[in-house]
């Protein structure tokens, strides 16, 4: 039986929605492994002067848990280590 776990996460980029949601996925897999999929929750803008200058995103990242004699050798992740996107 394969275990889905999903986590919360935001990211932004001065460049598009799109560009933020690669930006978190990348960051999230230095520490998250088996990345399946992302669902984009809720889109945000900032604007600066009549201009949007950043786009954000908050996402869930969908990953496969570990199962068997790696799962137990590998260190527990939480939430709190792939906080911080840039």
């Amino acid at each position: 039986m394969s275990i889905v776990k999903m986590v919360e996460l935001s990211s932004q980029s001065p460049d598009s929605w799109e560009d933020a949601t690669r930006q978190a996925v990348e960051r999230a897999s230095r520490t998250v492994r088996n990345i399946r999929s992302v669902w984009v929750k809720e889109f945000e803008a900032v604007v600066e002067n009549d201009q949007v200058t950043q786009f954000r995103v908050i996402l869930k990242i969908a990953f496969q848990l570990d199962e068997g004699a790696n799962a137990r050798s590998t260190r527990s992740m939480g939430s709190d280590e792939i906080l911080g996107l840039e």
